[in-house]
């Protein structure tokens, strides 16, 4: 994951509260380096540090973390534009039990989008998660497939819309009909 540019806006309106994380200062800076900015105010929640990132599927994370954390964990919070904690939790190298709080649990599964299936060995087959972009449901399914044993990972649409139907060329024409709704 690459740092977003420091002149941008630290937390943007398009972002959400994906989950809140347990993890320590230290734990993120080996695996993300130092803050990228360090607030004082907090938006009134105190001072706070802030990583702000971008994977290579384009994915934005920001993490927001209270400044008295060090050596132990405390909670963290996730932000970004679509709920993707499993995907995120895969660029950030976190395991699903170190989170508390996941906003997408709060909401009905998207139908609609891109799911990641895992198929295992008998030829089970398993939507892990479905996803609103197509870039990061493959991201996400070459993580999962880099570390597997015996099971594939594949990308397949789900409800996704047809694109808009062709009208047919040409002239339409009404059959006749009799009086009992026959076709003449």
């Amino acid at each position: 994951m690459k740092p977003l540019a420091a002149n941008r806006l630290v937390l943007s309106r398009k972002q959400h509260r994906a989950c809140t994380l347990s993890v320590s200062r230290a734990e993120l800076e080996q695996r993300l380096g130092p803050p990228l900015a360090i607030d004082d105010e907090g938006d009134g929640l105190g001072p706070r540090y802030r990583w702000e990132y971008q994977g290579e599927c384009g994915l934005e994370v920001l993490i927001d973390l209270p400044r008295e954390a060090s050596q132990t964990a405390q909670e963290a919070v996730l932000w970004m534009k679509h709920l993707e904690v499993e995907h995120a939790l895969e660029h950030l190298g976190l395991a699903t039990d170190r989170v508390l709080f996941r906003a997408d649990m709060l909401e009905p599964l998207p139908l609609d989008g891109w799911a990641v299936v895992r198929q295992d060995e008998a030829g089970n087959r398993f939507d892990i998660c479905v996803l609103s972009v197509p870039d990061h449901a493959e991201c996400l399914a070459r993580w999962l497939e880099a570390r597997a044993h015996a099971q594939t990972y594949e990308v397949e649409s789900r409800g996704v819309k047809p694109n808009a139907r062709r009208t047919a060329s040409g002239t339409w024409a009404l059959t006749g009909q009799d009086e009992y709704a026959a076709s003449l």
